[in-house]
């Protein structure tokens, strides 16, 4: 199914896209995302809203930010995904990387569904600077629901191809283009 997003209409298959379970405070009208992760970005993915395609949120395992949450109160993710964070982008080159610290982001990779949790600042461990990729491996489930971007350059035009799992072409996946 195409979509519209804030990079352009892509390509994500149903078995990409993500229900918020609890409302996220500011967006609780909001409940169906994907995860885009654009070639070259690294650890950082953008959580696209499919209901209003003009809004993504820069996120991060809260594990490159040297942050740890105690087990969540609400049905937790499963047990192979990491909390993510929302990141805050500066505004000027000189200000500092920062992050939602206190209310990280749950995903489920197994059910396809999310929830921010907050927590009270006694409860995480961490500074919130940038301590880098972690490097641990991530679950087959939580890599199979994130859509990969690539960028290419043809005649002048960049153009972004979603790749999409779970397609009935080329053996399970589809490369869908936005100009």
């Amino acid at each position: 199914m195409t979509s519209l997003t804030r990079f352009g209409p892509l390509r994500i298959a149903a078995a990409q896209r993500w229900t918020c379970a609890g409302p996220m405070p500011g967006f609780e009208t909001l409940h169906s995302f994907a995860l885009l992760q654009h070639e070259g970005q690294g650890p950082f993915l953008w959580m696209q809203s499919l209901e209003e395609p003009d809004l993504a949120f820069l996120i991060a395992g809260a594990d490159c930010f040297g942050l740890r949450y105690p087990p969540a109160s609400r049905a937790r993710a499963d047990g192979d995904t990491e909390p993510c964070v929302l990141v805050i982008v500066p505004q000027r080159p000189e200000d500092t990387l920062r992050v939602h610290r206190l209310a990280p982001i749950l995903f489920d990779a197994r059910r396809a569904s999310f929830v921010q949790e907050v927590f009270e600042p006694e409860q995480v461990t961490g500074t919130g600077y940038w301590t880098g990729p972690s490097g641990r491996a991530q679950s087959a489930a939580w890599l199979a629901r994130i859509v990969h971007i690539e960028c290419a350059r043809e005649g002048g035009v960049t153009q972004r191809a979603a790749l999409v799992a779970g397609d009935a072409t080329d053996s399970g996946s589809a490369l869908g283009v936005a100009q």
